[in-house]
């Protein structure tokens, strides 16, 4: 079948990430939308190894006339190369969008033989170039968000098309468009509610393009999300991709509801401040079947946050985090940006400490990793690094991944200094880690490492922590509600080894019992029953439930029925 556009989302390595975040669900929104008009598209993501197979394919199998990129900061060279090898052996009209499409300039158009870049939402402006290419129809003078090259080398910016206001309009992403057809065929599906962003971090490409905040009906969201379990019985987990799913109250709790209600899992990203305003509303999220969520930490230095305008202080930020491991959240993510505005030594000894009190708070459940700031084109920083503290060095032109290598300075630190304080505070963050790993009780440890009653690595900082101890990874084999509950007739069996006696003390990994205590755990051994132990003892059938319970608490033992 002869189809019209082919829109390629292409990674240097795809193999690690999960199938929901390997589509770019940007570009299934386009194909929908532009299929509206009778234009055939086909979404493909892959691995840069398959990608010239498959793109010669459909343009000589299926006659494809038009083939898009998704384009970031880490694929600029890759994709340009791909185009220039395309240009060259095949005729057929090229396009590049995606977050990068503002920064592409002349000299990129000129070097690789890209015929449009559309900066933007890409719907209207991609409708438009298909018109164009496909049916003659129009110029690309006459096409808004555009960047082009006429046919005498003139470089071209079209005014910005006007976003779409009613997001209802734009039919939902389908599976038919999907090139291996396994889209949104696996447990989890991506979806996004709303676009736009209010704020205006510092450091942020969304918030320095982004217009108005316009949201999906929430009516029309659940409409998406039956529409894919009627097509995927297995359907389990909803990804919610929005930076902003949480600025409404209302809406939110409305989502919580459906999801209650059909007995889904999902995740999103949440903002402090507001999650600060409705803290309540975090248990209701979670009953629902929230199990993880991402946050936007950034700094635990209020003279940083407070330049990166985020609206968010170091103790907001922890009491999100409370109200999180209170409500028995699975999993928060948040990152530290490393060497940003006005960093120096002491900002990043505030934010070590800073992370070292929410793993406390949020012990077994928080996730946290530090990233390099990363200079994105048009934001406030990056536009006016000075003005922050900054300087962007030379061999920002030479990163592989964006947030991977150093490429600022600040008024005090060096870039060697930025990688030596990363280093550091790396390692702060293993140390922690491992010091409150022993201090994590029966339900951080289950909860971390099991998700419905399946065992997996979900959290995997404290995994690896826990792995340290090898009591606690034992402990975390025996997960069942069977293993997990006292009862007279079972035999209690001890995770913790090595041990030895020193006067009235059991000594073993760090662990010191004493008292009825010690007793019980030495007697944990699998060769008698808890009511045997008790007899032995001198213990009533309560006393030893408590003694033993609490040891099961401290993840000290289980209960084997034989």
């Amino acid at each position: 079948m002869e189809y019209d556009l082919l829109l390629m989302n292409i990674a240097r390595n795809a193999s690690g990430q999960a199938a929901h975040f390997r589509e770019c669900l940007g570009q299934h929104l386009i194909a929908s939308y532009v299929s509206l008009f009778d234009f055939r598209v086909k979404v493909c993501s892959c691995d840069i190894l398959e990608s010239k197979e498959i793109i010669l394919k459909e343009i000589d199998q299926h006659r494809v006339k038009v083939v898009g990129f998704y384009i970031g900061a880490d694929t600029v060279v890759m994709i340009g190369n791909l185009i220039r090898w395309l240009k060259k052996i095949r005729k057929v009209v090229v396009i590049v969008g995606g977050p990068e499409a503002y920064a592409l300039d002349e000299k990129f158009l000129n070097d690789t033989g890209c015929d449009c870049g559309v900066y933007g939402e890409g719907e209207v402006p991609v409708l438009s170039l298909l018109r164009w290419a496909v049916d003659g129809i129009g110029s690309r003078s006459q096409i808004k968000s555009l960047k082009y090259l006429d046919e005498k080398g003139i470089y071209h910016v079209t005014p910005p098309e006007e976003p779409i206001k009613d997001l209802d309009s734009i039919p939902f992403p389908q599976w038919e468009n999907s090139l291996n057809k396994r889209f949104r065929m696996g447990e989890s599906m991506g979806i996004l509610t709303g676009r736009g962003c209010p704020y205006h971090c510092s450091f942020c490409f969304e918030g320095s393009v982004s217009k108005t905040v316009r949201q999906r009906s929430m009516e029309n969201v659940i409409q998406e999300i039956e529409e894919v379990r009627r097509k995927n019985p297995f359907l389990r987990c909803v990804n919610v991709y929005d930076d902003t799913f949480t600025l409404n109250r209302e809406r939110v709790l409305q989502f919580c509801s459906y999801m209650r209600e059909q007995g889904l899992l999902w995740s999103c990203e949440g903002h402090v401040s507001r999650l600060c305003e409705y803290p309540e509303v975090i248990k209701t999220m979670v009953d629902s079947g929230l199990i993880a969520m991402q946050i936007g930490i950034e700094s635990g230095s209020r003279k940083v946050l407070r330049a990166y305008h985020k609206g968010t202080t170091p103790e907001m930020i922890e009491t999100v985090v409370k109200e999180c491991k209170g409500a028995g959240l699975l999993t928060l993510e948040g990152n530290y940006i490393v060497g940003g505005a006005f960093e120096d030594w002491d900002t990043v000894e505030e934010s070590i400490a800073h992370a070292k009190r929410l793993l406390e708070v949020g012990r077994g459940m928080l996730e946290l990793s530090t990233v390099f700031f990363s200079p994105y084109f048009g934001t406030p920083i990056t536009k006016n690094p000075r003005k922050f503290g900054m300087r962007i060095e030379d061999n920002e032109k030479h990163t592989v991944i964006s947030m991977r290598d150093a490429v600022v300075s600040t008024q005090a630190l060096s870039a060697e200094d930025i990688v030596k304080a990363k280093e550091r505070f790396d390692n702060e963050l293993r140390k922690k880690y491992y010091e409150e790993a022993v201090r994590c009780r029966k339900k951080d440890v289950l909860s971390g490492t099991s998700r419905s009653n399946r065992k997996m690595r979900i959290n995997q900082n404290w995994c690896g922590a826990w792995n340290q101890y090898p009591f606690i990874k034992e402990f975390a084999q025996h997960r069942s509600a069977v293993e997990q509950t006292f009862d007279p007739d079972k035999y209690p069996v001890r995770t913790i080894g090595a041990y030895f006696l020193k006067g009235n003390s059991f000594f073993a990994q760090g662990i010191r019992l004493e008292g009825i205590e010690k007793d019980a755990v030495l007697y944990a051994d699998g060769r008698k029953k808890a009511g045997e132990i008790a007899d032995i003892l001198n213990l009533s059938i309560s006393q030893i439930k408590e003694v033993y319970e609490g040891l099961n608490e401290r993840c000290l033992v289980y209960f084997s029925e034989f």
